[in-house]
């Protein structure tokens, strides 16, 4: 028999597992969201569909899996009303979506252990979905929790023909701090170059534009070659001028960027020693450079504290 399900927060998540899980012959019967127009939304878009702007025992009461798919701040709420029903919460099964937060969300006297689940979509959502757009498709999951409901996770996980990874409960702010560095600070990478092209008269708004390409290539390169193996520029074959003269430029035009250039410059002194275009004399040649723009940048600040 197939699971009903009942998903808790229909926002830029929830709305997409809303409709893919739809869309890949699961029984969405129940949706709850506190926006009303939101919520009309996408019930007319998977109608017939029980919704209310609140968590209901009844909806809780005739589903089998329950998915929480909330801002994480918003995540112990839900839990905490869900045990306020007076009903049997150990044969259903209860998921979150989030990336940063664990199963010890969930009490473990009132939620049987083995169907409690964490499963994060390892992907970006800048919207609510009114429309299948698949973006939980050919992604992977980063999971953890308990056996049976691992073992549901990994069936829904299948039937939307993506992958998983098995997340050590106690390292899971640590997994996600991978996922805002590959994600969110790409944002802020590009809003560095943009405000660097802006203070040599380029058009900001042309940023992503002018290095669309490169970025592309790039990424293709890092696909077929691997991470390693596609770093190029001035750190991959010891340019220590061309470095010397980023650093001057940017302390004079841009020196609050300073401890930016410095700290990527440094992990990119990594990957180029891994590489093999570096040997130790010149890591520590580079290293050297770099501090002394970061002994004159504390010493700045200090005085401005001062």
């Amino acid at each position: 028999m197939s699971k009903r399900i009942y998903i808790i927060g229909a926002g830029k998540v929830g709305s997409a597992f809303s409709l893919e899980l739809k869309e890949k012959g699961y029984e969405v019967d129940f949706l709850t969201d506190r926006n009303t127009e939101r919520l009309k939304s996408i019930s007319d878009i998977i109608h017939p569909i029980s919704c209310s702007e609140k968590i209901e025992e009844d909806f809780v009461a005739g589903s089998d899996v329950i998915i929480i798919c909330v801002q994480d701040r918003y995540i112990g709420e839900a839990v905490s009303k869900l045990t306020e029903f007076k009903i049997n919460l150990n044969n259903k099964y209860f998921i979150i979506t989030s990336g940063a937060e664990s199963t010890d969300m969930f009490p473990r006297s009132v939620f049987n252990e083995d169907n409690i689940v964490s499963m994060h979509p390892i992907q970006t959502f800048n919207k609510v979905s009114f429309v299948n757009e698949h973006l939980l498709e050919n992604i992977y999951f980063g999971i953890e929790g308990g056996r049976e409901a691992l073992k549901l996770c990994i069936e829904i996980i299948s039937k939307l023909n993506s992958k998983f990874i098995e997340i050590p409960k106690d390292k899971k702010y640590l997994y996600h701090s991978a996922c805002v560095i590959s994600s969110n600070f790409l944002i802020s990478l590009l809003n560095v170059s943009a405000e660097v092209m802006g203070s040599i008269g380029i058009d900001k708004k042309m940023t992503f534009e002018i290095f669309k390409p490169i970025i592309e290539n790039t990424l293709k390169n890092i696909s077929t070659e691997g991470l390693v193996n596609s770093l190029t520029g001035p750190f991959e074959r010891n340019d220590v001028k061309t470095i010397s003269n980023h650093l001057n430029s940017i302390n004079k035009e841009l020196p609050s960027l300073i401890p930016f250039y410095t700290l990527l410059g440094m992990e990119t002194v990594k990957v180029a020693f891994r590489k093999e275009s570096l040997n130790m004399k010149n890591v520590i040649a580079i290293l050297d450079l770099m501090d002394e723009y970061i002994v004159n940048e504390y010493n700045i600040t200090n005085k401005i504290k001062s």
